[in-house]
């Protein structure tokens, strides 16, 4: 049985990570990389805001986030960022790291 028990927590967390991403997989944000603006692919109807930070963890953006538009992000150095993707309870739905050129 003790031989068991790791087999058995490594099978429930690998079905627990399948589970997130599945939702997680109908949400990206593109184009990656990018200059001017991005946008958020959201079948799902789930995202409320999208917050970018740079990698110090500063929120330097925030959107509320509308279907089928561009958020303009030209203004902001080049560098890389975090864009999260929240809901509207502000609860992270997904983060994607997008290279601003």
């Amino acid at each position: 049985m003790k031989h068991c028990l790791p087999l058995i927590i490594f099978l429930l967390a690998a079905l627990t990570v399948q589970s997130q991403n599945a939702t997680k997989a109908d949400l990206s944000v593109y184009p990656n990389p990018t200059s001017d603006y991005i946008s958020v692919n959201d079948a799902n109807d789930e995202v409320s805001y999208v917050v970018i930070f740079n990698l110090v963890g500063k929120k330097v953006k925030e959107f509320d986030f509308i279907k089928g538009e561009s958020l303009f992000i030209a203004d902001l150095p080049k560098s890389m960022y975090l864009v999260q993707l929240q809901n509207r309870k502000r609860s992270v739905l997904k983060t994607q790291k997008v290279d601003k050129r």
